[in-house]
């Protein structure tokens, strides 16, 4: 380093010099830390520094779409009803249905059907001393036939009916009047007429039918 030189004395020269070199050393320092600093703070999703740790990725909140359709639960069924301890009861008037019948496609054919409506078993005097059908004119103001006038009512059959269950019992009309006792017959014209059953003092409603 020279001596310096010029009109003031050489103390001031040194002094210029050393703060000058200060100054250029303050401003070597804060450039290394800015750059420093830079380096540090890295460019946004860098990977984390050396011995840092990252958190988990945070669950997506987006609600899976659902469809619009919903799915109706079936009915519940109907319990059948528990039948009480012992025997089947009888059957009570309002569960005993008798129904009548009748086909005449060639010649007369009647029915009678009972069914047990209820919903428990039941028993009931079905025989043929409670069962009669009866013809009757089409206004059903008299009488004309019965299946009890000539044909033989005895015969006692009580039967457990379950629900539902039918039973059927049938004969062939030969078209002809009858009386108690089975008195003398006349045959019956072309014409409409009514069929009513009858089983245990319950009876069905009346039936039209069509004889030619």
């Amino acid at each position: 380093m020279t001596e310096p030189t010029g009109p003031h004395p050489p103390t001031v020269y040194w002094r210029r010099r050393v703060v000058a070199i200060a100054l250029g050393v303050v401003a070597l320092v804060a450039a290394v830390w800015t750059t420093a600093a830079l380096v540090g703070r890295g460019e946004p999703g860098s990977s984390p520094q050396p011995g840092g740790t990252s958190n988990p990725p945070t669950p997506s909140s987006t609600v899976p779409a659902t469809s619009s359709s919903s799915t109706t639960s079936p009915a519940p069924t109907t319990a059948t009803p528990t039948p009480p301890p012992g025997p089947p009861q009888p059957c009570e008037d309002r569960q005993f249905k008798v129904t009548a019948e009748a086909k005449t496609e060639r010649q007369p054919e009647f029915r009678i059907v009972v069914t047990n409506t209820g919903t428990l078993p039941c028993t009931r005097e079905i025989g043929r001393h409670v069962r009669e059908l009866k013809v009757m004119t089409a206004d059903g103001g008299t009488r004309l036939w019965s299946s009890n006038d000539c044909y033989d009512t005895e015969g006692s059959e009580v039967r457990v009916i379950k629900p539902g269950e039918r039973f059927e019992f049938g004969l062939t009309w030969l078209g002809t009047t009858s009386e108690p006792g089975c008195g003398p017959r006349t045959r019956l014209g072309p014409g409409d007429y009514l069929l009513v059953a009858t089983v245990a003092g319950v009876s069905s409603d009346p039936v039209v039918f069509r004889t030619t």
